[in-house]
């Protein structure tokens, strides 16, 4: 009887201490997290087909504990851009740009440079950036804006460049970052292999973007098609003349 009526007596007092010692934990859990947060800039370089994006990110109010997790973390942390059917990424540059060391992307999805825009899909373009370099880094994409179908008297296209979306993957090991983001399943790196993404929320200084292209001019079209065939007729004329007059 001594003993079942000193049980729970000793039942609350060893949960008593052991209490403080779990929050403890928790706390530091909570407290391991990385707090990230970026600001991102955007500025669209040449004219014409071909252009490059240039993006300035920048890490906000990252303490030295921050700087610390993220740089001994195994975090990830990249660019996600879904390009319309009007731009596309060449994957021979990608590539060579790769070799270089100048870049680390993956390309998601079929391109065909050489189709115009009514005859091409979208595909999206993952650029990978080194999670000790986030304090102020400039990341560079050349693009290439394809040839629209020619209308009445011509002028200029408009294709619409989306905005970003910034990734951050950090294994199940090591610190995490703080806060519950959208997740997604997305290329880990430059080999195609799928993890999962957190889609983290940033502070955008820019605005979206319309770029301008030429596109042809329908107004001359009869008469260039009339002029083409007249040529192509008395090339053709002029070429059998001269075979025929030829000796065997």
């Amino acid at each position: 009887m001594l003993i079942k009526s000193v049980l729970p007596f000793l039942t609350l007092l060893l949960s008593i201490s052991i209490y403080p010692i779990l929050c403890n934990n928790n706390t530091e859990e909570e407290t391991s997290c990385i707090n990230l947060k970026f600001s991102i800039s955007q500025n669209v370089e040449n004219e014409g087909f071909h252009r490059e994006i240039n993006w300035l990110i920048e890490s906000l109010d990252l303490d030295n504990e921050d700087w610390s997790n993220l740089n001994n973390s195994l975090c990830k942390v990249s660019l996600q851009l879904h390009l319309p059917s009007g731009i596309f990424v060449s994957p021979d540059q990608i590539s060579e740009l790769i070799r270089q060391g100048q870049i680390s992307a993956y390309i998601d999805g079929h391109v065909n440079v050489e189709t115009p825009a009514h005859e091409s899909e979208g595909h999206t373009v993952y650029v990978y950036i080194a999670s000790n370099n986030l304090e102020k880094v400039v990341v560079q994409l050349p693009i290439h804006l394809r040839y629209q179908r020619a209308v009445i008297s011509g002028g200029f296209g408009k294709v619409n460049l989306p905005r970003p979306s910034l990734l951050v993957y950090c294994p199940q090991v090591g610190p995490q970052i703080c806060g519950e983001f959208p997740k997604l399943h997305a290329p880990c790196d430059v080999s195609g292999n799928h993890c999962v993404w957190q889609n983290v929320t940033y502070q955008a200084l820019f605005d979206e973007v319309q770029l301008f292209v030429p596109i042809g001019d329908l107004d001359d079209y009869p008469l260039v098609s009339i002029v083409t065939l007249l040529l192509g007729c008395a090339g053709s004329i002029y070429i059998l003349s001269l075979l025929s007059t030829a000796p065997l």
